[in-house]
């Protein structure tokens, strides 16, 4: 099976009131996006693309890697949309989408969730929070099925 991973680190973040981007906060003396490309960097995948927008060039001089690939997301329309931006680069079996501003995700999380997704269908990873006021949302019918994203 070959893998590629798409990081979506285009987004402006303007409830961190800041102007750097996101996804370049720093955590334990690493960007946000640093310690989400170390973790996908240990599961040995084919290929990185990297989604990134609002400061771009910033996010580009800070997190580097010969083995990370670009795509330009110039208008934030979504989350599809910014995925879309990636996959003519991408010529792999499966693709696993991360957020560029989830640092605490874990190889061992992300290794686990790949191995369980096969070649029939996709794989989505949520969780149910108390109050979810301020965070995107996973819309699902009353059949359980995923319907939207909602940012």
């Amino acid at each position: 099976m070959s893998l590629a991973i798409v990081i979506l680190a285009a987004g402006k973040g303007t409830r961190m009131k800041s102007a750097l981007p996101k996804v370049l906060h720093t955590l334990a003396g690493k960007p946000m996006l640093q310690h989400v490309v170390d973790a996908a960097r240990s599961l040995g995948p084919d290929s990185i693309h990297v989604v990134y927008g609002h400061g771009g060039d910033q996010v580009r001089e800070t997190v580097t890697g010969d083995d990370l690939q670009w795509a330009e997301q110039a208008e934030q329309l979504g989350t599809g949309h910014a995925v879309a931006q990636a996959m003519d680069q991408i010529q792999a079996d499966t693709v696993l989408v991360l957020y560029g501003d989830v640092p605490l995700i874990q190889p061992e999380t992300l290794s686990g969730f790949v191995d369980q997704v096969d070649d029939t269908g996709m794989a989505l990873m949520t969780l149910t929070m108390t109050n979810p006021t301020g965070y995107g949302r996973i819309v699902r019918n009353d059949d359980d099925q995923v319907m939207r994203i909602v940012e």
